[in-house]
C-alpha cells in the first residue's frame, strides 16, 4: 500500500510543529520574527521549498514502508 502526503497535509504538519516554537519564551523577538517570516515567505502554498519538503517527506515515508515490508515477522525467542 502506498501512502503519500499532499502539499496541504505537509503544510498542516509544518504548522503543527512550528506554531508552538513561535510561542517559546526562550526565543528572542528577532528569532520569533525570523521564524514567522520564513513560514510566511518560503513555506507557503506551492513554493519550491514547500514542494521540496513534501517530496522529501514522501520519499522518506516510502523508504520506511519498504523497510518494514522487507523485515520478516520475528518470533519472540521465549515462545
Amino acid at each position: 500500500m502506498k501512502v503519500e502526503f499532499t502539499l496541504e497535509e505537509v503544510q498542516v504538519m509544518l504548522d503543527a510543529v512550528l506554531a508552538p516554537m513561535g510561542e517559546l519564551k526562550a526565543l528572542s523577538r528577532s528569532d520569533k520574527a525570523a521564524l514567522r517570516r520564513w513560514r510566511q515567505d518560503a513555506m507557503r502554498g506551492s513554493s519550491p521549498d514547500m514542494q521540496l519538503l513534501t517530496q522529501k517527506i514522501n520519499v522518506e515515508l516510502l523508504q520506511t514502508q519498504d523497510n518494514l515490508e522487507k523485515q520478516p515477522i520475528a518470533k519472540p525467542d521465549w515462545v
